[in-house]
């Protein structure tokens, strides 16, 4: 779940940003029927409120930038194979406590396995069936018994 934190950020601040500005606007815009709705001659007349005028836009647009990004998925290296997931999880199957199971291969250098658990889960025995069965299971059903792979395993707290 943390993974996703900054892109949920960068959505709440984007979101907040357009919605503060999209009712500035419309108030503006209903007191003063005949008026520009933008009047700029605060950052003309105050020196000190320029970098503000320019910073202000360009974190929101820097923000906004970095999560449609990550929302595209750029930044994730290799690609989830649904298969390799499922002969994990029939691999492990049993074993109290097992959260999520992600399986991904990096082009044909490698492979990387990544098992969330939960706080009552048995570290030790996770790790003997990986050591035992799982790992070489996954392999081969990819096609690759000699790929070099990662695993890692993230423990909740709570």
């Amino acid at each position: 779940m943390r993974a996703y934190l900054g892109n949920r950020v960068g959505i709440l601040v984007v979101g907040l940003a357009l919605l503060v500005g999209g009712v500035a606007v419309l108030l503006a815009a209903g007191e003063r029927p005949g008026d520009p709705v933008l009047d700029l001659s605060f950052f003309t007349e105050n020196a000190w409120a320029r970098p503000f005028g320019v910073l202000v836009p360009l974190v929101i647009g820097i923000v906004a930038t970095r999560w449609l990004l990550v929302a595209l998925g750029w930044g994730r290296i290799g690609t989830r194979t649904g298969s390799g997931i499922a002969m994990l999880g029939v691999a492990l199957k049993g074993v109290q406590g097992i959260g999520k199971l992600y399986v991904r291969l990096v082009g044909d250098s490698r492979m990387r396995i990544s098992i969330d658990l939960l706080p009552e889960a048995d570290p030790a025995e996770v790790i003997g069936r990986l050591n035992a069965e799982a790992v070489s299971r996954v392999r081969g059903l990819v096609g690759r018994g000699d790929l070099p792979t990662l695993v890692r395993l993230h423990i909740r707290r709570r």
